[in-house]
């Protein structure tokens, strides 16, 4: 039996918010003696434009964590039906063939959550098996795909759907008190979409599929201290502290080993930052101009969060220019890690 990972449809927020247009609305709100360092932390990103479910201005008149989190779980609830209605009909499935649904959500806390709230909008059985991941962040869809690709392999058959959802642009200026440097670096950084792939266990892959060879994850020990989410009054903030410098080159040393020299010919890397994408394709062996050009691309457009990775396996997939052995793999906060070791057989690209 093998385990076919498909292409991941991805649907993002319909406002483009460049990074000139931030930095002038940030500096509508605020003075700080240290408001053109944060600015240039922010133009460092690598991202050229986010895509928002609303703009700034709007963004950051919603007061309060209640308000806040309303509208971003309807923004992200809304994004994460479309995008899973279009992977059901990229994979030529209708719903009642799903007998897994994975859901990742994390900018609002909500009761119930995404899991059963795509139930029947998207038509699936009342009795699909169901894994709903509420604080993965940044590495929910790859932690999506590992939960998917060994629960087919456990029961032995079936097909999965993973849907990934994130509304990030409610980070904006949304931590209280004076402003803070992790307040326009995230905020900057950050952009709302939603990611849906179907996994399905065949009992032979065909020319161009993605094979899910092997499942992998990690939390990095000593490293609480990198990355973490905050919710008061105000809102959700995301902070950081020195750990995040070095936590994702800590990684390395676990991933590789799982690896156990393993051929790897291509990688999907999380984009989470520049250096984030280069130290890790370094890490893997892999020429960084080349290898990351998916990620870097992806990253340009905004860095997606728990759907980020599955914007970068999409783009690569749909390039059609990657064969043999790759590593798909992203990183979150705690920090954790999650990745899958696959091998895109040689042929046609992935349809659709």
């Amino acid at each position: 039996m093998d385990v076919v990972v498909g292409r991941p449809v991805v649907v993002r927020a319909p406002h483009r918010v460049s990074t000139e247009e931030l930095e002038q609305d940030i500096q509508k709100h605020f003075t700080h003696p240290k408001l053109k360092a944060f600015l240039r932390m922010l133009r460092s990103t690598g991202v050229v434009e986010r895509p928002w479910s609303a703009p700034p201005a709007v963004t950051v008149g919603r007061e309060g964590i209640g308000v806040r989190s309303r509208a971003a779980y309807e923004a992200a609830h809304d994004r994460a039906v479309k995008a899973g209605k279009e992977a059901l009909t990229r994979s030529g499935l209708g719903p009642r063939d799903i007998d897994l649904l994975v859901t990742t959500h994390t900018t609002s806390w909500t009761i119930p959550g995404l899991d059963v709230n795509l139930v029947e909008p998207l038509g699936l059985r009342p009795e699909v098996e169901r894994i709903g991941l509420a604080t993965a962040a940044c590495v929910g869809g790859a932690h999506g795909l590992v939960h998917a690709v060994r629960a087919l392999r456990g029961r032995g058959g079936g097909r999965a759907l993973v849907v990934a959802a994130e509304d990030l642009s409610t980070l904006y200026l949304a931590g209280p008190g004076e402003l803070r440097m992790q307040d326009v670096l995230y905020a900057g950084l950050f952009g709302d979409a939603a990611g849906a792939v179907v996994v399905s266990a065949v009992e032979a892959a065909g020319e161009g599929d993605l094979v899910a060879e092997d499942a992998w994850e990690l939390v990095l020990p000593d490293s609480s201290g990198a990355y973490w989410g905050v919710i008061h009054e105000h809102g959700v903030a995301f902070d950081s502290g020195k750990e995040a410098t070095t936590a994702p080159g800590r990684v390395l040393p676990y991933l590789t080993g799982w690896l156990e020299g393993r051929a790897v010919d291509w990688a999907a890397v999380h984009p989470g930052g520049p250096g984030i994408i280069s130290g890790t394709l370094a890490g893997l062996g892999l020429d960084e101009e080349e290898a990351g050009r998916h990620a870097r691309e992806s990253l340009a457009g905004g860095n997606l969060g728990g759907v980020a990775v599955l914007d970068v396996l999409s783009r690569t997939l749909g390039d059609g220019s990657v064969t043999g052995p790759g590593v798909l793999v992203a990183f979150g906060p705690g920090f954790t890690a999650a990745a899958l070791y696959v091998r895109r057989s040689a042929g046609p690209a992935v349809s659709g």
